[in-house]
């Protein structure tokens, strides 16, 4: 029986952390006819590949519920984003209410001598934070324990549990250890700190995972909704999706083209930098391709759709991206993988200390079990486990922003110590990205100027092409020449523009504009050079007499080359990947002092050399800032996107440098050791502390010198933990970059 093979990405719910996707991933890979399943934590899914001829979506679902948790089928954009919408709104709901009555009970509880009802009213004022804040905790622990495991939600509930039920007995029935000589503290503050602290990351974490699905919206947006298609002559308004391969489409100019097709009629330059990243329009004539999302600049074209949908570049383009998103691995946090061993050592060690001390206590055998026990549940709380590396990455991202590195989540912050490959776009990262005139030769007596060059400055001047507003403003801040206002200006699609002053006829032209115009040999000699060099030309014509030639390029940014320099000696391999021609790749990589690039290329083809280098072992990082170069930011282990970019670009990335300075590329590799570097000294002494807490608070030195924990000891001592937590990662703010 042939199979019927399923490659989706479906909407996973109720996982709270990395051991939860890993469960997920673990379930479904053990279904006979699960071909593949990779979870992806940081946005709630799975890319699924399944055979449906031998298991259905609905089994599939089964399975995962039976592991505690929800596989959804696939939804509309719109409800998924409604989802995430809610589930931040939810997250942030739950953290400012913790946070509200939180502050209220640590205050009461620190800083407030006794009164009456002190504990009473703080147990009334802790129970919203500890059992509707903090209730998916509970019932996390809960799910994981129904099926024999354990993660950071089973250590703070456990936690946080045995802080609320000790200090709820000694509430209310605070004289059984009083009798026993014993003082009934409560620990209201502790369970009320720690969920608040843990909560404030869920929220930073939904923030994170719902800005995820930003790109997506972006690049929707670059679809029109409504097409003008032909039949029989005539002209009709229809929706895209009405579109079917063989249409005849009429695109105006300034409009977007709707799909992939080939010009039938009419001719127009068209700007392609969502595809080609490139600034410089192409024109387009009979029989050219043009794809979906291109802007028409000037003519009136009309298309046959060839491709539709999904099937057009854009929607590949859309795909490669939610792909991307969906393949990166889970986010794997240190803490949550040490939970599951050392959670279940902990509970293994209050058993131990409960019995050992029911059996074999001296007097009070009972109420010590209890007392010690509890310690021990107090003292290991995850708080300043829980805290080391959210807090770091708190700070570290922090830092970077008031440095101009906007870092979206601590995947990059982490990872970006570890690269070892970047590949860079050419224009907008290595190069500044926008025209500019680099050479000006007129052909025309001097006293001339002020008049020829002020029609040309007119003529540029009425225009929107990105090359008219670069001689535009050369003009204008080179000779301090105001334009003459050019009232009869025709544009000549695919060459240029022409108009009439004075009874004279001037014409601003590219190369396809020249017909019928001979240079002489100073003239043809200028041209041929500047061609040479790759540089995109204007012709300035009276009637068809040369009066001047611009050539204009797109200059390298002056950091690029010390940036690139840096980046060699640290080990880190730089290839540039452009869409723009061989010559003007060659020569950008040469000034920059880029050993490897490659020209020519489609964003596909960037995204899959990402995935190519990625195969072979590399942490690689991609620098861009076009739409064409959403796919390889969002396919890389790390995206760096240029501020000055596209929305799409940003989106896709992890890691945006404000200004498109690459320096604060830099800065972000520093960044990425110092926070590195901070958060594993605050997992060592994390785990110093509960080495050294635990067998004191279940009593080990109690047979040497008699020595028992007070649990209020062990409450500071927890407060202590988490607060060197906090301080080491502060120090981050001062270090320096």
């Amino acid at each position: 029986m042939s199979e019927q093979i399923t490659r989706e990405t479906y909407p996973v719910q109720g996982m709270t952390c990395a051991a939860c996707a890993r469960a997920v991933e673990s379930t479904l890979q053990k279904q006979n006819g699960v071909k593949g399943a990779i979870v992806n934590y940081a946005n709630n899914s799975v890319k699924l590949t399944f055979d449906e001829r031998t298991v259905s979506f609905k089994r599939l679902q089964k399975s995962v519920d039976n592991a505690g948790y929800q596989l959804k089928p696939i939804e509309s954009r719109t409800t998924l984003a409604k989802e995430k919408a809610s589930s931040l709104k939810k997250a942030r709901q739950e953290f400012f209410i913790a946070l509200g009555f939180g502050l209220v009970v640590f205050v009461l509880s620190m800083f407030v001598g006794p009164f009456v009802f002190k504990n009473e009213i703080l147990l009334v004022l802790t129970l919203p934070v500890v059992f509707w804040s903090g209730r998916h905790f509970f019932t996390g622990a809960w799910k994981q324990l129904r099926h024999g495991r354990t993660n950071m939600d089973t250590l703070i509930a456990f936690g946080t549990g045995s802080a609320m039920l000790f200090s709820v007995f000694n509430t209310f029935w605070p004289q059984v250890l009083q009798d026993q000589g014993v003082v009934p503290h409560v620990y209201y503050e502790s369970a009320a700190v720690i969920i608040t602290f843990i909560l404030l990351g869920k929220y930073l974490e939904e923030r994170a995972r719902h800005s995820t699905g930003k790109a997506l919206e972006k690049l929707l947006d670059l679809q029109v909704k409504q097409v003008i298609r032909l039949i029989n002559g005539r002209e009709e308004s229809i929706k895209l999706e009405e579109v079917v391969e063989g249409d005849w489409l009429l695109v105006r100019p300034g409009d977007k083209i709707p799909v992939d097709g080939t010009v039938k009629s009419g001719s127009s330059t068209v700007d392609e930098s969502m595809v080609t990243g490139e600034s410089v329009p192409a024109l387009k004539q009979e029989d050219d391709e043009v794809k979906a999302g291109t802007i028409n600049l000037d003519g009136l074209l009309q298309i046959r759709a060839e491709k539709v949908g999904s099937e057009t570049l854009l929607g590949r383009i859309i795909q490669l991206v939610t792909d991307a998103q969906g393949s990166k691995a889970p986010i794997q946090k240190l803490a949550d993988k040490i939970a599951g061993i050392f959670v279940p050592i902990v509970l293994l060690l209050a058993v131990i200390t409960f019995f050992v001390w029911w059996f074999w206590a001296p007097e009070s055998a009972l109420v010590l079990a209890f007392v010690n026990t509890f310690s021990v549940l107090i003292i290991a709380c995850p708080c300043a486990l829980g805290l080391a590396t959210p807090t770091a990455i708190m700070v570290g991202i922090g830092r970077g922003a008031s440095m101009g590195v906007l870092i979206k989540d601590a995947i990059g912050l982490e990872q970006a110590t570890r690269i070892d490959k970047l590949f860079v776009d050419k224009t907008g990262t290595i190069s500044q990205g926008k025209l500019s005139v680099t050479d000006f030769h007129t052909f025309f007596p001097e006293e001339e100027n002020l008049h020829l060059l002020s029609v040309l400055n007119g003529m540029e001047a009425k225009s929107s092409h990105p090359i008219a507003a670069a001689l535009a403003d050369y003009l204008t801040e080179g000779y301090m020449l105001f334009p003459i206002m050019v009232n009869q200006l025709k544009t000549i699609p695919g060459e240029g523009m022409e108009a009439e002053l004075e009874g004279e006829q001037y014409r601003v032209v590219g190369d396809r504009g020249l017909k019928n115009v001979k240079f002489n040999s100073d003239q043809e000699k200028i041209v041929n050079e500047l061609r040479e060099a790759g540089k995109t030309l204007v012709f300035f014509l009276k009637q068809n007499e040369l009066l001047s030639v611009a050539g204009l390029n797109d200059t390298v940014k002056k950091e690029s080359l010390s940036t690139v320099g840096f980046l060699k000696k640290q080990g880190i391999e730089v290839t540039m990947l452009s869409g723009d021609h061989e010559t003007v790749c060659a020569r950008l990589a040469y000034e920059t002092g880029i050993e490897s690039y490659h020209a020519g290329l489609l964003p596909q083809d960037k995204s899959d050399l990402v995935k190519k280098a990625q195969a072979s072992g590399s942490v690689v990082a991609f620098a861009g800032d076009g739409i064409n170069d959403a796919p390889a930011l969002a396919q890389a282990d790390i995206g760096i996107a240029m501020g000055t970019g596209t929305d799409v670009a940003l989106e896709s990335a992890t890691v945006t440098l404000l200004k498109g300075d690459l320096t604060k590329l830099l800065q972000l590799l520093r960044l990425s050791k110092h926070t590195v570097s901070t958060m594993r000294q605050n997992l060592f002494w994390a785990f110093i502390y509960n080495i050294i807490a635990i067998p004191l608070a279940a009593g080990i030195l109690y047979p040497v010198n008699g020595f028992l924990l007070n649990p209020m000891i062990a409450g500071a001592a927890m407060a202590f933990s988490s607060l060197s937590v906090v301080l080491n990662s502060l120090r981050l703010r001062k270090s320096s970059l």
